[in-house]
């Protein structure tokens, strides 16, 4: 077949004018990372692009989370079974995931400590989740559990993705039977007193507070029936201060026996919602209902009431197409004093979620609500597939009812289309939110489809609200590659077309697409800048050719071989080199006089999910000096300082004037392949955003049909400013392998080498 590989190396030579060195992208081993001198106030290393941290929650959920630099995570999660509910918590500045079955065993047989995420990060290694298991009868017998050692009542052991499913399903199956008689952590899976906790992590403590004067809060609940609620949890927290109580000691979570929870909390402002379940025969049809007390105050000893009844409003859109429900979401994000705020997000797959409208203020801190909903098109819906993704913000103050009816208007369509050479099973994620959300947590759940493919989403849309697109190419490369879009706004009525993966595949930096509100809370980290004599560069290879689009970087989930490596010069002298599949690429220090750089970056994937673009080589020159009295807007920020005592975004650094390129093959199929014959790529060259901006002077481009041993030079038209159009001719069962060099009135210059950029099919 014409997509095997060859098995030899294919060698890149750089074409910058005063190329040191040969650049080698090939199945070869590379030298580490270089170590950097780099540390002064404002440089800060890059994070590795596409990966995220993977981890395995008790229950079999996958999460993939990624921080980006300014704070904001993202969590993407891929559930274990078709119905699922998640409480993800954002608590004193930590975040939770906790399923809705493990939520009342928290402290009755399992421990807060296995659904922190920083926890769970820091422990899980080799995709195990380790785990300690205290016990006071026999030896237990823990479905999904391999244990490695015995001793004095304890033992250590581990669950692999498949273990953990397997404890997920004796989980849910133990919580139904559990909830009818609110004897949770009693018998079956922990009988003999079984405790499972996360090996490694820190014990949850309740903190050292001072000597408050107490009191006896209860909570009566009541279910659907009206009569006395057993087994639905009920959650407590100062309205003022979670620390004060029901922080991360989880002391403000218990559940209802005979229709009572009792708390002993200081005199104060308390807030609480109630989480009840009800299920059909066997666990089926589950519903969720979440009723909320915005505010209640404890002076003495004091009663207060929820009742399920009141959750009368289920979470649900009308849309101009049908739909089915696929996952729906509630987030309350309720502000304490001084400025603190936490957020809970409760998250329904295949469950009907419903909540309790309310209509008084809380009057200390605040209240705001967030709904979001995924919706389908009907099972075995011919055409094209779509989506609906909703997010809705409430009032200030109050839970409004959750139905929502949206029009065209309301919306941007959005036309994606997504290349791919190698069929394959992928997932993608679709998070959103309105500023103030954004700060918090974000959550999205995996959709599966099949690559390539043509789909239609529909999003809320409008200036108020930002979108970021992500999607995983090959489900067994969840948790390690994403390719993602920019945080950007849409269009209300607007329609859009995307081209996702649209060879070739080749470095590409991040921009910044938001505004106002928006960008504030989603500054950008710029593709290349210098602060004093430190150098910041962070290009992001296998990068498609739509702007705002990022590939997954350095980082290969599979057994591909990877050949990474970097290198910067400074006046020809080599200052920095390494892999940047390590650890990315460090700050650079160079000297204060007035330079020329050159910044080669070389990526290559081989293997035979890869084998159109597995390999590029790019080489940047350009002019620099220091400008200590540059800084970016406030929508980027080019790393940290301490001001009083206070870490926030550091603004002083100078951008540099990179040069881009941007590819369009014309008449490329979705499997990347043109027809035989005549070839036309039209090339686009521009400036990293916020570069000083210089006239593009020329560009020469040269193809290979033999994996880039030798090369013919190109017909090539001047079409605009920055515009140029590649002509050239190729033979049928052919890949095409491009070499373009560009140029700039500053001095600047981009040479790019994309191994098999493209195909010519057969």
């Amino acid at each position: 077949m014409r997509h095997q590989m060859r098995g030899r190396a294919v060698r890149l030579c750089s074409l910058a004018a005063g190329a040191a060195t040969a650049v080698v992208v090939a199945a070869i081993a590379l030298p580490a990372a270089a170590t950097s001198a780099a540390g002064s106030a404002g440089a800060a290393s890059a994070a590795v692009p596409g990966k995220a941290a993977a981890v395995t929650l008790i229950n079999g959920d996958q999460l993939a989370v990624k921080s980006s630099p300014a704070g904001v995570q993202e969590v993407a999660v891929r559930k274990a079974g078709g119905t699922d509910s998640l409480l993800s918590l954002r608590l004193d500045g930590a975040s939770y995931e906790i399923p809705a079955d493990a939520l009342p065993y928290l402290g009755h047989g399992l421990d807060p400590g296995l659904f922190s995420l920083a926890n769970l990060q820091r422990e899980e290694k080799s995709d195990r989740l380790p785990v300690t298991i205290s016990y006071t009868g026999t030896r237990p017998s823990l479905p999904g559990v391999s244990v490695t050692r015995w001793g004095g009542g304890t033992a250590r052991g581990y669950l692999t993705a498949a273990g953990a499913r397997a404890f997920g399903a004796a989980l849910a199956r133990q919580f139904v039977s559990d909830h009818a008689r609110a004897s949770y952590g009693q018998d079956g899976l922990f009988a003999g007193g079984v405790r499972i906790a996360l090996a490694g992590a820190p014990a949850v403590t309740t903190p050292v507070r001072p000597a408050y004067q107490m009191r006896t809060l209860t909570v009566l609940g009541r279910n659907l029936n009206g009569g006395k609620d057993y087994g639905d949890s009920i959650i407590v927290f100062n309205a003022a201060n979670p620390n004060i109580f029901g922080g991360p000691d989880f002391e403000g979570l218990s559940f209802f026996w005979k229709g009572s929870a009792k708390f002993s909390v200081p005199v104060g402002a308390y807030w609480a919602i109630g989480d009840f379940l009800t299920f059909g025969k066997h666990g089926s049809n589950p519903q969720e209902r979440l009723v909320v007390l915005p505010q209640f105050t404890v002076k003495n000893a004091t009663t207060v009431r929820v009742n399920e009844r009141s959750a009368s409003s289920q979470i649900a859109a009308t849309t101009p197409r049908s739909t089915v429900a696929s996952q729906v979401s509630i987030d309350l994000i309720r502000s304490g004093l001084h400025g603190s705020a936490n957020s809970f997000t409760f998250i329904d797959s295949g469950i009907s979620l419903f909540v309790s409208p309310t209509t008084t203020k809380p009057t200390v801190g605040g209240l705001r609500t967030y709904t979001a909903a995924t919706l389908t098109n009907p099972p075995k819906t011919k055409g094209t597939p779509y989506f609906y993704n909703l997010d809705f913000q409430g009032p200030d103050g109050i839970i409004p009812s959750q139905h929502y009816v949206v029009t065209p208007a309301d919306l941007a369509t959005v036309n994606e289309v997504f290349y791919q050479d190698v069929k394959s099973l992928g997932d993608w994620f679709d998070f959103g939110g309105f500023a103030g959300q954004l700060s918090g947590g974000l959550f999205a759940e995996g959709m599966p489809f099949r690559l390539p493919a043509q789909q239609v989403q529909y999003f809320s849309a409008g200036p108020s609200i930002a979108w970021q697109f992500q999607y995983v190419p090959n489900v067994n490369s969840f948790g390690f590659s994403f390719i993602n879009d920019a945080w950007r706004t849409l269009p209300a009525g607007g329609q859009l077309t995307e081209d996702w993966n649209a060879y070739p595949l080749h470095p590409q930096p991040g921009v910044q697409l938001l505004s106002g509100a928006l960008a504030a809370e989603l500054p950008q980290y710029p593709a290349a800048f210098r602060v004093g004599k430190f150098l910041d560069l962070s290009e992001v290879p296998f990068s498609d050719n739509y702007f705002g689009h990022l590939g997954v970087g350095f980082y290969g989930p599979f057994s591909e071989t990877i050949a990474d490596s970097y290198a910067v010069y400074q006046n020809s002298k080599r200052v920095a080199h390494g892999n940047p599949a390590t650890v990315g690429i460090l700050p650079v220090k160079l000297s204060s006089k007035p330079s020329v750089i050159r910044f080669v970056l070389n990526a290559g994937t081989w293997g035979p999910r890869y084998p159109l673009s597995p390999a590029s080589s790019t080489v940047w020159t350009w002019k620099t000096r220091a400008e200590p009295a540059a800084t970016v807007p406030h929508s980027w920020y080019c790393g940290y300082k301490i001001v009083n005592g206070n870490v926030g975004p550091d603004y002083r650094c100078a951008i540099q004037p990179l040069l881009t390129l941007n590819y369009q093959v014309q008449g490329m199929s979705l499997s990347g392949q043109t027809a035989p014959g005549p070839q036309t790529v039209d090339v686009s060259v521009s400036h990293v955003q916020l570069a000083a901006a210089s006239a593009i002077t020329g560009l020469s481009a040269a193809y290979s049909l033999n994996d880039g041993q030798s090369f013919q030079p190109t017909a090539v038209t001047e079409t605009g400013v920055g515009q140029f159009s590649v002509g050239f001719s190729a033979p049928a069962g052919t890949d095409v392998t491009l070499r373009v060099t560009a140029t700039d009135a500053a001095g600047g210059s981009i040479t790019e080498t994309i191994v098999r950029a493209y195909g010519v099919s057969s």
